[in-house]
């Protein structure tokens, strides 16, 4: 385990039952590449439903045996069952159904570092759900088992460094025009003009779309739009927001708009997103 690990452990009731979440850094190496590790159980004697809204991270979920179920957030219906999967990024929300006890991990990864680790082209795995078993075959499983058969969170947090060093040490780099407009971004909240970024690169827009389609997964313009949200669902937590005053400094041309864009990535308005976040982190009875 690196020096310096931070960990932090959170547990809450659920309507009919509980959780615990552990969290914690990656290897410093891995900074740019990996957001946070989480550790998680919950016991639920009803199904629980999550709200998962868009962040501009890459989510691998890994699941020590519960399958957790996709629910079409028009129709209400069943799209799909998952167990160790990888969320690409996406501009709109989903709903994830479980049951039951349960103990998973997540991993959040930047575009860049899902893109190095997994070597896929990231379009392939934007706006939906793939199981890992799919892109690394045998070797999911294999990843799984060690995580799930080792004694407590630190060391399954010490086999998922050792295990992505390798990958990130043994992968072909990112080049730095694609890595440096993505930063470009993230730093300023997407309220950086794309016409910027590819005058500075000297790239015509159809050159930076194709690369941001390899490489990230959405257009640049897409992972704006989601960062801007982002930016304004946390500034909207914080005591004694100003909506109206959020809304132009997130780049919202009024509120107005911003209702509309959280309307659009997230089912939900600006109000009823900050309280359900702020007590449950979007947590509901099916």
């Amino acid at each position: 385990m690196h020096a310096g690990r931070i960990i932090r452990v959170a547990r809450g009731r659920l309507p009919s039952g509980a959780w615990e979440s552990v969290r914690a850094t990656a290897h410093p190496e891995l900074a740019i590449y990996v957001r946070g590790y989480q550790g998680y159980f919950e016991a639920s004697s009803k199904p629980v439903r999550r709200r998962e809204l868009p962040s501009g991270d890459v989510a691998l979920i890994i699941s020590f045996g519960p399958r957790y179920e996709l629910i079409d957030p028009v129709s209400g219906g069943s799209l799909e069952t998952c167990c160790t999967f990888i969320a690409g990024l996406d501009d709109a929300y989903s709903l994830v159904d479980s049951s039951g006890a349960g103990v998973a991990m997540q991993i959040d990864f930047t575009p860049i570092g899902a893109h190095r680790v997994l070597q896929t082209p990231m379009h392939l795995l934007a706006r939906r759900t793939t199981e890992l078993s799919d892109l690394l075959g045998s070797v999911a499983d294999r990843l799984v088992e060690q995580l799930f058969e080792a004694s407590d969170w630190r060391s399954r947090f010490t086999i998922l460094d050792e295990y992505l060093l390798a990958k990130i040490r043994s992968a072909p780099t990112v080049s730095r025009e694609i890595q440096w407009a993505w930063q470009q971004l993230t730093i300023n909240n997407g309220m950086t003009p794309v016409s910027k970024i590819s005058g500075k690169l000297s790239w015509t827009r159809k050159r930076l779309v194709r690369a941001f389609r390899d490489h990230i997964g959405v257009p640049p313009k897409t992972l704006s739009r989601v960062l801007r949200f982002q930016h304004a669902l946390a500034k909207l937590g914080s005591p004694n927001a100003n909506a109206s005053l959020i809304a132009v400094e997130c780049g919202y041309s009024d509120q107005a708009h911003m209702i509309r864009e959280f309307g659009a990535l997230s089912g939900s308005t600006p109000v009823e997103l900050v309280r359900c976040y702020s007590t449950d982190g979007g947590i509901v009875e099916a």
